[in-house]
C-alpha cells in the first residue's frame, strides 16, 4: 500500500511517538510510506534524526487551502492509495485533500477534541473505548469508528532488576524513586503529582520525583516545586526520544492525568516491568488493570496519589508482582506486530483490497 501519514504537532507528545513508530512499522511490512510534519515543527526536526525522511513546508492553522492542494499534488505525485491523518489540523486538511484527490481517508482520534474536525473521513480508529464514546456522544456514527489501541514494540522493552537500572543513574538502590512521563500540560496532571510529593516526604524524606518531558507548563512546575520547597526531591529531565532507561529507574510510574485518551507510557511502563499508579479517566482504565497491574485513582487527588504511591513502596512485593502482571498484559493485549495487523486491515478494507 502507498500510504501519507500526515500529523501537524506543535511538540511531541504520544501521538507522535507512536507516528514515528508506525512509519518505521509500516515500512517493515513493505508498504510505501510518505510521512508529513510540517517546517519549523520539533516533530520534523525529530523524524530528521530518526532518518524517517519526512516531507515538510509551513503550515498555517486548522482552515490551510493552500496545503490542501499541496497535499493533492504530492498525493498524484507519489501515487498515494489512503492518507491516515493524527490530530485536528491534519485530519481536516488532509481529508480535503484526499476527497478532491479520490482517494480513501482514515483519521485516528488519539484523544478528547472537537467531533468538528473529522467529519470528512469516512472511517475514524478510536485509541480506546473511551474516546470512541466521546464522539458517539458528540453525533458521530458509531459505524464510522473502529477501537484499536496502540502498541508497542515488545522487543525494545526489556524488564532489569530496579537496583541495577537505578545505579545506572548513580541513584542508591535503598532510595525510592517515581517518575512522570509526558508532555508538561495541565491535562497531564504533574502538578497533583508535586502535591502529592509534599504529602509524602515527612512519611519517605528520601522520595525522588522524575519528571520526563516537556511543555507549556515548565516554568509553571518549576515556580511550584520552589513554592512548596521540594526542589532537592523533584529532577527536570526534559524530552527524552528514549525515556526506558529511565523508566526502568522507577520504582512506580506515575500517570496523574485530568484527560487522556489512551497513554503509551503506561504501557511502557508495564512493559518493563513497573506497576502504574494511574488516574481513572478517559482510556486508562483500559490500560491499567485496577488492583492488578497497578492502582488507580480519582483526578485532581493529592492525597489518593500519595495513599497510592505509599501502598506500593511500603509493599514491595506487592509492586514487583504489579509489575511482572503489567508485562504479561501488555503481551497479550498490546502488541505492536498484532495492532499492525488490525491496522493495515482497516486501510485495506478501505481501499476494497484483501491482506
Amino acid at each position: 500500500m502507498r500510504i501519507l501519514e500526515l500529523i501537524t504537532p506543535s511538540r511531541i507528545g504520544g501521538a507522535e511517538m507512536y507516528v514515528a513508530r508506525l512509519v518505521h512499522e509500516l515500512r517493515k511490512a513493505g508498504d510505501e510510506v510518505t510521512v508529513f510534519s510540517p517546517t519549523g515543527r520539533p516533530f520534523t526536526k525529530y523524524l530528521r534524526d530518526l532518518e524517517l525522511d519526512p516531507v515538510s513546508w509551513k503550515t498555517s492553522g486548522k482552515v490551510d487551502p493552500v496545503s490542501v492542494f499541496r497535499l493533492v499534488r504530492l498525493i498524484r505525485e507519489r501515487n498515494i492509495e489512503l492518507i491516515h491523518t493524527h490530530l485536528t489540523s491534519a485530519t481536516f486538511i488532509g481529508a480535503l485533500a484526499a476527497r478532491i484527490a479520490g482517494i480513501s481517508c482514515v483519521a485516528t482520534l488519539h484523544g478528547f477534541t472537537s467531533a468538528f474536525w473529522y467529519r470528512f473521513p469516512p472511517r475514524l480508529i478510536a485509541v480506546s473505548q473511551a474516546v470512541k464514546t466521546y464522539f458517539v456522544a458528540q453525533g458521530v456514527p458509531e459505524s464510522r469508528i473502529t477501537v484499536l489501541h496502540n502498541g508497542i514494540t515488545l522487543a525494545d522493552f526489556v524488564p532489569q532488576e530496579l537496583a541495577a537500572a537505578k545505579m545506572e543513574f548513580a541513584h542508591l538502590p535503598c532510595d525510592p524513586l517515581v517518575g512522570i512521563f509526558g508532555r508538561l500540560a495541565p491535562e497531564k496532571g504533574q502538578d497533583v503529582a508535586l502535591d502529592a510529593l509534599t504529602l509524602l516526604l515527612p512519611i519517605i524524606p528520601n522520595l525522588k520525583l522524575m519528571v520526563v518531558g516537556d511543555g507549556r507548563c515548565q516554568e509553571e512546575l518549576s515556580m511550584q516545586v520552589e513554592r512548596l520547597g521540594i526542589g532537592s526531591n523533584v529532577d527536570f529531565y526534559g524530552f527524552h526520544s528514549n525515556p526506558r532507561p529511565l523508566m526502568r529507574a522507577c520504582d512506580i510510574v506515575l500517570v496523574p492525568s485530568r484527560k487522556e485518551g489512551f497513554c503509551l507510557s503506561a504501557i511502557e511502563a508495564m512493559a518493563l516491568g513497573r506497576p502504574v499508579v494511574a488516574t481513572n479517566v478517559g482510556g486508562l482504565p483500559e490500560v491499567v488493570a485496577d488492583g492488578v497491574t497497578g492502582i488507580l485513582v480519582p483526578p485532581d487527588d493529592p492525597a489518593a496519589l500519595a495513599d497510592a504511591i505509599q501502598q506500593l513502596l511500603h509493599h514491595p512485593e506487592r509492586a514487583v508482582a504489579m509489575g511482572e502482571a503489567g508485562n504479561a498484559r501488555v503481551a497479550e493485549n498490546f502488541d505492536q506486530q498484532r495492532q499492525l495487523q488490525l491496522l493495515r486491515g482497516v486501510f485495506a478494507g478501505e481501499m476494497g483490497l484483501k491482506l
